[in-house]
């Protein structure tokens, strides 16, 4: 295979600038059977690797060469040559000189590497292991190398004796040790050569023996063998005592079983020492167990193996159970070709297979995999093998764990803490538990206690460490191998902060200056001076005044101001016990808003109404009145008024309005004057026509309070009277100005106007104005005419003015007609005296007059009739 570099990549390492050296390199692993680099991966079986470097430039190639050396071949008949107690001897076909610059040699056992051993030298051919463990099975192999290690020789299995002191069981064939009460298969030692030894090193054979348990009157004849004795025996008397028991023939269902070796006595010596051996047909069980039982019970759910090991015959089913329900069923099993039943081989010339089931129990089922069954008390399983096809020996073997059958009665709280909680129970039978667990959880705290109580009859606890003001699940459970059925009860922990709360303890009229005590009532477990402490919107303060309610508890104190009005404050109580913070909060409200539109409104002499709109959630009201630098404070809970009494007349009071819910909002502020209104100014006069006017003025200023206006006109005309015309306002006009409209005056009239602002205390200063109607022709004439003689020649015509209410203007004259039967003729004259001429002496005239005023000439009176001279 080939890997390649592209140039324009740069995966070169520049080593001269000068002349374009660069350095590439390629990373190769080499497992023994196949190179990899990367992704790349070539299989070589051919020996010594040869890789090829191509530089390609242009249009030119350049190719490199280089070979690493590595055998071709493994070394062949790996043998184990020797072994003992801690070492193995092997030896093997060493490879030609120009092959091999030496071997490496790998030991393994199960579960690890043991050993890597060089050895240098192509001819050297064997090597002693050492540093081995006793009774271990290891794998070997066998390498050569020269730059690189070549292919491994087949794999080889060897076993380390025994190394016993006292009386021990040892095979023949191949020299392995057994412990007291191991299995051997009849067709595994039916020769001298596979015998089953009894040694006891350091001491001479005297009267030794082989004695079958069933019987042990029936000792082992070792001279002679028969159907029921068919055995036979060899025996070395020193350095170690030794009897070889083996059979002679086949052995009979009735002679298979237990037997005992007593060694260097016979067994009815006392003194002897013995030891036992199972020697059976076909298949049976060499042990069923229970394997990593929990050693920690505080781990749940539990786990543990069952493990039957099977010995013998090659064809067999086998299965476990617990009661009715198969755990593992298998039949049709067969050892020598095919692993068809998922057992590990333990040692393959006795086809000694371990079979395993794991198990789960959560305190009510037994389960594996799949399947499952409940139970209570102790769990018994059973182990079952039976040869195939035939069953000619069923083997069943029973194994036991206990479980206690029922959980810990009246569990019960003792007594709690904010961080503990003391539990106790009713302790069960010293026969039906050892110890009991508790568990604690919570689902809101992440910890997870769980607590080995050991000894049967202990029963209670304190379980520390826990979060206060939690709700805690308790579970005990009673064990002995395994954990027993539950009871469970709730229970809450203390809180570390039981309340916080908060009192007014001024009153709400000191506004800025009232004071509330926040209370934050926390355990005695913690020291309040160092593990409590406040904020105040965010604002760290600690904690200094506190004192203890009860033997549990701590009051802690903190004193609070509104500042600023109108901003909530938000005061939370912080504990602190361990790592942990706990803390509880209170919010003191202040409005969102504060009061609209304050306005006073004068009642009588000593009251004033106070009223105002809120557009935001209150429960009352400040209203804070002041006047000659002395201030005065009340509460309302009403919706939006108050009434203020007992006041200074002649006085003006500032007025401002708080809103509060637990906290005084900023205030709103008027100022008014409790007493007359000032005068109104710029008094004006507008609209003028020969029958009406409108008034204007500019109201008095806000502080004022003006109920009302008094407008008052005085005609020019004595005879005519003053009229008075009041008109109500709406106190607080939005307005600067006001217009009062006059109506039905006389024409031409002079009129004097006066305004004057009132309310109930009074009147203003009058402001005056005065203003003269539009003129129109008069509406009336004179009277009282009269021609009274001057001489005989001339005549003076005299006459009243017009009524003044009928002058509709200045009268500026008049006109007079004079007339008879025979002439008519007008003058005019600006007098009420006029001197007639020309009249004739005895002559009747009939003579009217009418007024004149800028409209111009108004009705003739009615005529009078005059003789000249005659009467006059």
């Amino acid at each position: 295979g080939q890997s390649g570099y592209s140039c324009n990549i740069g995966n070169g390492v520049l080593l001269h600038q000068s002349n374009g050296s660069y350095d590439y390199t390629l990373t190769v692993t080499w497992n023994g059977e196949s190179i990899t680099s990367g992704a790349l991966s070539q299989s070589n079986n051919n020996g010594d690797h040869v890789f090829k470097f191509y530089l390609y430039f242009g249009g030119a190639m350049r190719n490199h060469y280089i070979t690493i050396n590595a055998p071709a071949t493994a070394p062949s008949s790996l043998t184990q040559v020797n072994k003992t107690a801690t070492t193995i001897t092997v030896s093997w076909t060493a490879l030609d000189s120009s092959d091999a610059d030496g071997y490496v040699v790998n030991v393994t056992n199960d579960t690890d590497t043991v050993q890597t051993v060089q050895v240098k030298g192509s001819s050297n051919d064997a090597i002693t292991l050492n540093g081995l463990n006793v009774e271990t099975t290891y794998s070997i192999t066998v390498r050569a190398y020269q730059q690189l290690l070549g292919p491994a020789s087949s794999t080889i299995s060897a076993f380390t004796h025994c190394q016993q002191k006292g009386i021990h069981l040892a095979y023949k064939h191949n020299g392995n040790c057994y412990t007291n009460g191991s299995y051997f298969w009849d067709s595994r030692v039916k020769s001298a050569n596979e015998a089953i030894s009894c040694v006891l090193p350091g001491t001479s054979l005297t009267t030794g023996q082989w004695v079958r348990v069933a019987d042990p009157d029936d000792s082992v004849d070792c001279d002679n063998n028969s159907a029921s004795d068919p055995f036979c025996c060899t025996n070395v008397t020193s350095p170690n005592a030794t009897l070889n028991l083996y059979l002679a023939q086949g052995l009979p269902g009735a002679q298979e079983g237990w037997y005992k070796c007593c060694l260097p006595t016979d067994c009815s010596d006392p003194n002897t020492n013995i030891i036992f051996a199972n020697i059976f047909r076909f298949a049976e069980i060499e042990s069923f167990t229970i394997a990593d039982l929990p050693s920690d019970m505080t781990v749940y759910p539990q786990e543990y193996k069952l493990n039957c090991i099977k010995i013998g015959f090659y064809q067999y089913g086998i299965s476990m159970s617990i009661g009715s329900t198969a755990l593992a069923n298998y039949t049709n099993c067969e050892d020598r070709y095919i692993d068809n039943c998922n057992g590990t081989v333990l040692v393959s010339s006795t086809y000694t297979v371990r079979y395993t089931v794991n198990i789960t129990w959560d305190g009510m089922t037994v389960s594996s995999g799949s399947i499952s069954q409940s139970t209570t008390g102790d769990q018994m399983y059973q182990c079952r093998v039976a040869d195939r096809p035939d069953s000619n020996a069923i083997r069943i073997r029973n194994v036991t764990i206990k479980v206690p059958a029922t959980a810990p009665s009246s569990l019960t709280e003792v007594s709690k803490t904010a961080t503990t909680i003391t539990v106790n129970w009713t302790a069960l039978d010293s026969s039906d538990a050892d110890g009991y667990v508790v568990n604690v959880t919570s689902d809101t705290d992440t910890m997870r206690t769980t607590v080995k109580v050991e000894g049967r009859s202990n029963n209670t606890i304190t379980v520390n460490g826990l979060r206060g003001g939690t709700t805690y699940s308790i579970t005990v459970r009673a064990y002995q191998q395994l954990l027993g059925p539950a009871s469970t009860i709730s229970v809450q922990t203390l809180p570390v902060i039981n309340s916080i709360n908060w009192t007014i303890v001024s009153s709400i009229t000191q506004l800025n200056n009232t004071q509330y005590r926040i209370d934050c009532l926390t355990t005695t477990d913690i020291n309040p001076s160092t593990h409590v402490y406040w904020l105040v919107n965010g604002m760290m303060k600690s904690n200094s005044n506190y004192s203890s309610i009860d033997v549990l508890t701590y009051n802690n104190t903190l004193l609070v101001y509104p500042d600023p009005l109108g901003v909530s404050v938000n005061v939370t109580c912080i504990a602190m016990i361990g790592k942990v913070n706990y803390n509880q909060s209170v919010i003191l409200h202040a409005p969102s808003g504060f009061p609209n539109n304050v306005r006073g409104f004068i009642l009588n002499a000593t009251s004033i109404k106070v009223n105002w709109t809120n557009s935001s959630e209150t429960n009352g009201y400040v209203i804070e009145y002041t006047t000659g630098g002395v201030t005065r404070n009340v509460v309302s809970t009403s919706e939006n008024e108050i009434i203020l009494t007992d006041l200074s007349p002649m006085s003006t009071y500032t007025i401002s309005v708080y809103s509060y819910i637990n906290l005084p909002s900023v205030n709103s502020t008027t100022v008014l004057r409790f007493d007359v209104p000032s005068p109104v100014t710029s008094l004006s006069v507008s609209n003028v026509s020969t029958t009406g006017i409108r008034v204007n003025w500019t109201i008095p200023s806000s502080d004022n309070y003006v109920a009302y206006y008094t407008i008052s006109y005085t005609p020019s005309c004595p005879e005519l009277s003053s009229v008075n015309e009041t008109v109500s306002v709406g106190p607080h006009q939005s307005t600067t100005t006001y217009s009062y409209t006059i109506i039905d005056l006389y024409s031409g009239m002079n009129y004097t106007i006066t305004v004057r602002a009132g309310n109930v205390l009074g009147g203003s200063e009058l402001s005056m104005n005065t203003v003269q109607t539009e003129a129109r022709i008069p509406s009336g004439w004179p009277s009282s005419i009269q021609v009274l003689p001057v001489n005989s020649t001339v005549n003076r015509l005299t006459l009243n003015e017009v009524n003044c209410s009928e002058r509709n203007g200045l009268i500026t004259g008049y006109t007079v007609i004079i007339s008879n039967s025979s002439i008519t003729y007008n003058l005019t004259s600006t007098e009420r005296y006029i001197i007639l001429n020309d009249l004739a002496f005895g002559t009747e005239y009939n003579i009217s007059v009418a007024a004149v005023n800028s409209a111009g000439r108004g009705p003739f009176s009615d005529p009078i009739e005059v003789e000249i001279g005659i009467g006059m």
